[in-house]
């Protein structure tokens, strides 16, 4: 449940990869989880909050990437060959400003559910129900909205891979590393 509009990294942690086994005062290890139902997370912070659950984190500053290689993470991330018939070991979490897309309000975290090559679209699983549903944006569209300063660090918003190692040992590897925080 997300009432609090300050939870949305803490509500896609808890949707993608823990839901059945994790709540959220279990995610009380980077930052103190009272004062981030206050003020809410950077982009670092989440990459915190994922790393010390065990989760495997390749975060990305949007100032640190180009559009080509974020397009290159997504497909990498929202489609698999199709041999592959095992649950997803990854997850790609952006952190945009809603501004650049036409929304309300400012920095937000979703995960990235689809992506549609024929329209290069992207399905945003959009974690604030009660504002905005899943929706599809264009892929440069969501990579300019990661572009712009978070005030409070004065650097670029991003994208990250959350990863485990699943039943064949695919994590959130692929053809190139990602860069990390």
């Amino acid at each position: 449940k997300n009432e609090d509009t300050n939870t949305c990294h803490i509500s896609f942690l808890i949707i993608l990869i823990f839901y059945s086994r994790y709540e959220e005062s279990m995610l009380n290890c980077c930052v103190d989880l009272e004062e981030v139902k206050k003020t809410g997370v950077t982009f670092g912070t989440v990459a915190c909050l994922a790393k010390c659950q065990g989760l495997d984190v390749n975060a990305v500053y949007g100032s640190n990437s180009t559009v080509d290689e974020f397009r290159r993470v997504v497909k990498r991330t929202c489609t698999a060959p199709s041999s592959v018939k095992t649950q997803p070991t990854s997850f790609l979490i952006v952190s945009y400003t809603r501004k650049v897309i036409g929304q309300t309000g400012t920095g937000h975290f979703s995960p990235i559910g689809a992506y549609d090559e024929a329209s290069d679209h992207v399905l945003v699983l959009d974690t604030a129900r009660f504002k905005y549903g899943p929706h599809w944006l264009p892929l440069p569209l969501m990579f300019e909205a990661l572009l712009p300063l978070d005030p409070d660090t004065g650097k670029s918003r991003g994208y990250m891979v959350l990863g485990y190692d699943g039943p064949e040992g695919v994590g959130v590897g692929g053809d190139a590393p990602l860069s990390h925080l």
